[in-house]
């Protein structure tokens, strides 16, 4: 990845603290949106916003698309990567 890739998922977490909290509350367990949402004290239709963002940035996986009702999600190793930069500089 390039300097120039890295500041930008870098700024995409750091404009958002939520999307941040997202990852943390994946970075031990596959979840669905509604147990995010009670993890980050946030409401679903906001979650399911910062998911679609941090999976347009390879920074989540569904783990079963096919589900409409039940989605499961996991932090990548691209986004464990990310997680840890942005806790540790910032």
């Amino acid at each position: 990845m390039d300097m120039k890739d890295d500041m930008r998922v870098i700024s995409l977490l750091l404009r958002s603290k939520k999307r941040v909290e997202v990852l943390k509350s994946l970075e031990f367990e596959d979840k669905i949106p509604s147990k995010i949402s009670k993890d980050i004290g946030d409401n679903s239709n906001h979650v399911s916003k910062y998911l679609k963002t941090l999976k347009d940035a390879e920074l989540v996986e569904c783990l079963n698309e096919e589900d409409k009702r039940y989605r499961f999600y996991r932090i990548t190793d691209k986004g464990t990567y990310y997680l840890n930069k942005v806790q540790e500089k910032y």
